[in-house]
């Protein structure tokens, strides 16, 4: 695990909202799993004190990259960088999405929930599994490539939710498994499809994981358990992000 300040080696701007951030790790590059995710900020600010959590989006030989949607003060300040900047860096960390057996995976993303599907469909494809991709986002700024895109405004791919999309594919196909990251309602109705159809799915969870270790608990989600009062709670740094969608109280 990495907890130090490093370098960036790159950095590109996609659009207004979005950018990638690339940083060397060397061979340990090689170890990092899909659905893994890294905390950093910039160590010559103050505030904010926390650093934000970012998932992986791809790793290519010792880089790691990282695509990071504008939204806060702290991401603010990373699309300020420039390469040769530094990033204080903690990771990585977490779960990852589990390769199961079967030849068909569906993928399903919502906005900033794209980058840690993009490395998972390379190591799926990697392991020789069908994957089709369905992808949404508020607007065309929201939108990268997928085998089907959906937006809130119709101004890119088909107008509506991907959920939409997912019901309206899972009628005529039925995949091993689901795999899934994105804002929180996205995430309740891709479950709803998924047991209807009886698939197996897997979702990454976007909670604001202000330590990454499991220690502050802010992130904590509600789950399901044996115990007397049937639920418990979870960190979604530490236990997580990825969860079987069935183990979470979806309200």
């Amino acid at each position: 695990m990495y907890n130090k300040i490093l370098q960036i080696k790159s950095i590109e701007h996609l659009n207004d909202a979005y950018f990638v951030i690339g940083i060397e790790l060397g061979e340990s590059a090689l170890e990092i799993l899909p659905g893994q995710f890294f905390e950093m900020k910039r160590p010559e600010f103050a505030h904010p004190m926390l650093r934000k959590p970012i998932s992986v989006y791809d790793v290519q030989g010792s880089t790691v990259f990282f695509m990071v949607k504008k939204l806060g003060k702290g991401t603010q300040q990373l699309s300020h960088l420039k390469a040769g900047d530094e990033l204080d860096v903690l990771g990585p960390l977490g779960n990852c999405f589990p390769v199961k057996d079967g030849s068909m995976a569906i993928l399903v993303s919502g906005g900033i929930g794209y980058p840690p599907l993009f490395y998972l469909k390379k190591q799926l494809e990697t392991a020789g599994k069908t994957v089709y991709w369905l992808h949404g986002g508020r607007c065309n700024d929201d939108v990268f490539p997928a085998d089907e895109t959906w937006t809130d405004d119709g101004s890119c791919g088909k107008r509506g939710f991907v959920s939409d999309g997912l019901s309206a594919y899972l009628e005529n196909v039925t995949p091993d498994v689901i795999y899934a990251c994105g804002p929180q309602q996205m995430l309740k109705a891709v479950h709803q499809l998924a047991e209807k159809h009886q698939v197996p799915l897997y979702v990454s969870l976007e909670e604001y994981m202000a330590c990454g270790i499991g220690v502050c608990h802010g992130c904590a989600v509600k789950v399901k358990t044996d115990c007397e009062i049937g639920v418990t709670y979870k960190t979604v740094c530490k236990d997580g992000p990825v969860f079987d969608s069935r183990e979470i109280v979806w309200e």
